[in-house]
């Protein structure tokens, strides 16, 4: 995308200024939804456009975009598909930059939607006027905080961006990243894409230095040696992540019924899209995955991968899977057997994936990873963590169990069972890492009885060791504190399910905070996975 293009989407991205022709007060049509969507966040001033009702939720209603006395510098249109050409002539005489045409009824439809898109388009671009859609859901800006979208949705400021074909897949992607904690600079729902095509979208991304990592819905391409010279560009410089159904017959005639794109062979794209640098997932999570791979994971060296597991058949089934995905899982090097054989048991598998083949040692396993990371041969390591933590919520919630209950016990105590006893936030602030062991003990104490570790010497090695790393900030204290906060809240109220997921959650932030820091010191991929009530 040229400069004077991108300088053209600036209106799009950041307007000013904002009109939603059919804005309504009737709760039963989209134009209220929208205009209610436009109005939170947005700093500039929202004008509904009706030619029935005198205002809308409060605001001055106009009967034309013309008869606005302020500057517009977009239009939003929720109005039915006829309408939409004369109204966007109302936007030329305007002086109108961008518009969203939420509205349905075009090439999607058929040969007389069509044309009425082509009769839209050369109205739009005689004012130079740059429009997303039409049949889209709509879009946002982060920097504007411009919720253009044709119902609320949840969204959240972040490093991803996201152009999307299909509207209700679009939002899944939004909204599932929103739940993980993933947020988006920018997304549009592009639609048919009369005006701006997918290409001049990751074009711009690319551009954006807030924009880290590009994701896209393609249902098909109109212009497509346009799109691979275009998005080679980018895929140098930022990562593009690409969900492409259509794979089958049937899925290849839905897309050209819902979006009017030209479906094009599943061969096809998946070769175009190999030959420019685009990765292709093949489901909403996959592609959220990837991404969030590329956010926290420097991109490995080359193709040797080394993989730790806590049971053999877990990294049987890994192998298969990375060696399935072009990665190779390497002979380890005799120096990595050598460092090994000084941490596990003879027992232990002598081989990559590195099984320790039952060693309690837990001290040993945590140890092992920087083992595999600091030999050159290895360019990423996998590292499994330990599971089935949700076993023992039952347990600890039950009575006449051992000595099981003192572990609710402690829980339901503000400090532990010793009031003197440094409380584990003064420790943190102090630094100390005696002080953090001290405060962390009882905690310690209590998961090692059940584990069934009955070991002194064990249990104090694993306190110093988590001691050591929160104190020198190796761990993040939240992902102590936090899960205990948690418990304690479960057991109180005795909510089995609650004990249950807090473990399993509570061991993927303990070994995501140990990733974390070993990609910091090693600058190359870590990626923990745990297993929970038998499923990874």
């Amino acid at each position: 995308m040229s400069k004077s293009i991108t300088a053209e989407l600036e209106p799009l991205f950041n307007p000013r200024s904002v009109a939603v022709v059919g804005a309504t007060n009737n709760r039963n049509k989209w134009g209220f939804s929208t205009f209610s969507s436009a109005l939170d966040g947005f700093a500039g001033p929202v004008y509904p456009v009706n030619n029935k009702e005198p205002e809308v939720l409060g605001h001055k209603a106009y009967k034309r975009v013309t008869e606005i006395p302020h500057p517009v510098d977009m239009v939003i249109f929720v109005i039915p598909a006829p309408f939409v050409s004369s109204v966007m002539e109302d936007c030329v005489a305007k002086g109108v930059k961008a518009a969203v045409i939420i509205s349905a009824g075009f090439a999607e439809t058929g040969p007389e939607g069509k044309r009425l898109q082509d009769e839209v388009l050369r109205i739009a671009q005689k004012g130079n006027i740059r429009f997303v859609g039409p049949n889209c859901m709509g879009m946002w800006s982060a920097s504007s905080e411009l919720r253009a979208f044709m119902f609320p949705m949840l969204v959240r400021d972040g490093s991803l961006a996201l152009v999307s074909q299909g509207g209700n897949v679009g939002g899944a992607i939004v909204m599932t990243g929103y739940e993980v904690g993933l947020g988006f600079h920018r997304y549009v729902s592009c639609g048919c894409a009369a005006d701006i095509q997918i290409e001049d979208y990751i074009e711009h991304f690319g551009e954006d230095p807030k924009v880290k990592v590009i994701l896209a819905y393609i249902e098909g391409l109109s212009h497509g040696e346009r799109f691979l010279e275009k998005v080679r560009k980018v895929t140098p410089n930022k990562p593009v992540i690409v969900l492409k159904p259509g794979k089958t017959t049937a899925a290849a005639k839905a897309i050209s019924s819902h979006s009017g794109a030209l479906a094009g062979s599943n061969e096809a794209y998946d070769a175009a899209f190999k030959s420019i640098g685009v990765v292709r997932a093949d489901t909403v999570d996959e592609m959220l995955d990837i991404a969030i791979g590329f956010l926290t994971q420097p991109l490995p060296r080359g193709r040797n991968v080394a993989i730790l597991t806590p049971g053999g058949s877990y990294g049987v089934l890994c192998a298969d899977d990375c060696a399935s995905q072009g990665l190779d899982v390497l002979t380890l090097p005799k120096k990595v057997i050598d460092a090994l054989d000084k941490v596990f048991p003879p027992r232990w598998s002598h081989g990559n994936p590195v099984d320790p083949a039952g060693d309690r040692n837990f001290i040993s396993y945590l140890t092992a990873p920087e083992k595999l990371l600091n030999v050159d041969e290895v360019d990423a390591l996998i590292f499994m963590g330990l599971g089935g933590f949700s076993i023992f919520a039952p347990l600890v919630l039950s009575a006449g169990s051992g000595s099981l209950p003192d572990l609710a016990t402690l829980f339901r105590s503000r400090h532990g069972p010793d009031d003197n006893r440094p409380t584990l936030g003064t420790a943190i602030i102090s630094g100390d890492a005696s002080k953090v062991a001290s405060a962390i003990l009882p905690i310690v104490k209590a998961f090692a009885t059940m584990l069934d570790i009955q070991d002194e010497d064990e249990i104090s090695m694993h306190t110093q060791l988590i001691a050591r790393a929160i104190a020198s900030g190796r761990i993040n204290p939240a992902a102590v504190v936090s899960p205990f906060q948690q418990a304690r809240s479960a057991i109180n109220s005795g909510s089995q399910d609650d004990l249950r997921n807090m473990m399993v959650d509570s061991s993927a932030n303990f070994l995501a905070a140990l990733a974390e820091q070993m990609v910091a010191d090693y600058h190359k991929p870590v990626l923990t996975t745990t297993f929970g009530e038998g499923k990874p």
